[in-house]
């Protein structure tokens, strides 16, 4: 088992995120072998070719073989890969969700697992800093450099924190990172170019006197030697940023060349910041043909995005679509080979017990097959669990809703689940044609009852008032579609971080507003918590119906919520 736990071939893929940087890919091989597998290597071959959603499937398939055989850490291994396909894609969501996954699968106090659990904090640093949430990111990094097992990726983890703390504004955290990094030894002139750069950008926002020019210069000419052209687009964004407010012409110079090397490096995202740049500081006549770029770049690129977010979320349910597929195939083939051993141990029981022994037989047989029925559709099951788990995070929360019920319920409806991985992936379609159209034929008392208590577990107590047809029957369709999100991140947060056991949801109509009043015993909220971007949505939501959502902070047990919409 040890052995299988260490075997760690393959990649690791190390991203900087310092503005303008070169995410170049490397695959590090360990000393260590693992056991030929054909979806493995063919992942890693297609990965060296930048196939990138080919080696996604491959990866996917692979990490399911792992586990089968016990080997979780080259599983974890896919799956970071994979979490980090998706960040390279804008999918950061779905690249955090990913991380989280593989996170499961490693050993935290074994030694052996700590540069791979390293690299998948790294990764969650990442994609939670390119969503924008840098204070979460930062915690990630911090992890990222506990668990680093060698001084280059100590560095490059270190590195990734500073930068993050600059995006937060948090300039003095980062000069203290990048006053270390840049009087460490370098083993290239391009390292030591980006940590220069990065020093001299923020100790000039936090020191008035100090002039940054002279080493953001001698940071340029290193990598203009070199032929680093990511690197001359973070040095020209950095003298960007030391000009805009002193001296304009300089800037619009410097806003200039950042867009000449971002049209060379034919990176969408680095033209798109230096087209806003020049917006901002150009004439009429050159605002508007640097705006038209703007635009258009800016609606590719969300496209581009949204389209392969759907793209390796489909990617996932295929494969795991067509894995219970063959085991349904299985499970019939074994029904089969099951009835011809039935008829043939009729034959010679007949022939060789008396009809006692006979009649014992039969007994024991049927027990015996019914057993093998239960642990064939125990499989299936499995796998339609892992489907429902692998759907990508377009309706994130839904995901949510079903690994709640499944883990505080010990025997699952079969049909049932099928139904809700279908309706799932429908919800999934209908939002990638910007449709979300509820069906009119189901009640929508049953709707609220099944979300609420899907979130609920034999610990929790749960009291549920005033939710009956009479109730919805006056509220329209667009706001029970808004409500049952709303409704489920309030118990998505109470379930993560509440640890409450009691749970009341009450709904009336008063004065022709709908009142929800949500009250638990949990742990209850600080008076100055910070909202997560969940609750920011729901409450851009409930904004958006013209409505109000109200925290109790004096409440010193427990968490009460209000939430008034008007429903005419």
């Amino acid at each position: 088992m040890l052995k299988s736990v260490i075997k760690l071939f393959a990649f690791i893929l190390l991203i900087t995120v310092s503005c303008g940087e070169n995410p170049t890919k490397s695959i590090r091989n360990s000393p260590h072998k693992t056991e030929i597998n054909t979806n493995y290597t063919r992942a890693n071959t297609l990965l060296q070719e930048n196939k990138l959603d080919s080696s996604f499937l491959y990866f996917d398939l692979a990490s399911d073989e792992f586990l089968e055989k016990g080997d979780s850490l080259t599983a974890a291994t896919c799956l970071i890969q994979m979490a980090i396909t998706l960040f390279l894609e804008g999918d950061f969501y779905g690249s955090q969700e990913t991380s989280i996954e593989a996170d499961r699968l490693i050993n935290k106090r074994n030694k052996d697992h700590y540069a791979l659990l390293a690299y998948n904090y790294n990764n969650l640093g990442n994609a939670i800093s390119g969503y924008g949430d840098h204070s979460e990111a930062i915690k990630y990094y911090d992890l990222a450099i506990e668990f680093a097992t060698d001084s280059l990726n100590t560095a490059t983890y270190s590195n990734n924190k500073a930068v993050t703390l600059s995006y937060a504004k948090k300039f003095k955290e980062a000069y203290a990172i990048f006053d270390t990094i840049v009087s460490s030894n370098f083993s290239s002139k391009n390292e030591y170019a980006r940590a220069l750069s990065n020093y001299a950008n923020t100790k000039w926002h936090i020191d008035a006197t100090y002039n940054p020019t002279q080493d953001l210069h001698k940071a340029l000419n290193i990598r203009i030697k070199e032929d680093d052209l990511y690197g001359m687009n973070a040095s020209y964004a950095h003298l960007y940023q030391y000009y805009s407010n002193k001296n304009l012409d300089s800037a619009l110079f410097y806003a200039q060349r950042t867009f000449q090397i971002a049209t060379k490096l034919k990176s969408a995202k680095d033209k798109i910041n230096a087209a806003e740049r020049l917006v901002q500081l150009s004439k009429a006549d050159s605002a508007k043909y640097y705006f038209a770029i703007y635009k258009n770049l800016s609606d590719s690129v969300r496209i581009a995005r949204l389209k392969a977010s759907n793209q390796y979320a489909m990617i996932r349910y295929e494969a795991e679509k067509n894995k219970t597929e063959n085991f349904q195939l299985q499970k019939e083939i074994l029904d089969k080979d099951i009835k011809m051993i039935r008829h043939r141990s009729i034959a010679i029981s007949i022939i060789a017990i008396f009809l006692i022994s006979f009649g014992f037989f039969i007994y024991r047989y049927n027990k015996r097959r019914q057993q093998l029925k239960l642990e064939t559709e125990a499989k299936i099951k499995e796998y339609q669990l892992k489907t429902s788990k692998k759907v990508h995070d377009v309706v994130a929360n839904g995901i949510y809703r079903v690994m709640s019920e499944i883990e505080y319920e010990e025997h699952l409806d079969r049909d049932e689940l099928l139904d809700r991985l279908e309706y799932m992936y429908e919800k999934s379609r209908d939002i990638s044609y910007d449709t979300d159209d509820m069906e009119s034929n189901r009640s929508f008392e049953n709707e609220i009852a099944n979300l609420i208590k899907s979130f609920t577990h034999e610990k929790l107590k749960l009291f549920i008032i005033g939710n009956d047809d009479v109730l919805w029957n006056k509220i329209s369709k667009n706001i029970k579609e808004e409500l049952l999100s709303i409704l489920q991140e309030l118990l998505v947060n109470m379930r993560k971080h509440s640890g409450a056991n009691e749970l009341i949801i009450r709904f009336e109509l008063i004065s022709d507003k709908l009142h929800i009043h949500y009250s638990d015993n949990g742990v209850g909220l600080l008076k100055n918590f910070n909202k997560g971007n969940g609750l920011v949505n729901t409450g851009n939501r409930i904004e958006k119906l013209g409505g109000t959502i109200n925290f109790d902070l004096e409440r010193k047990n427990g968490t009460q919520i209000n939430v008034e919409i008007p429903f005419y």
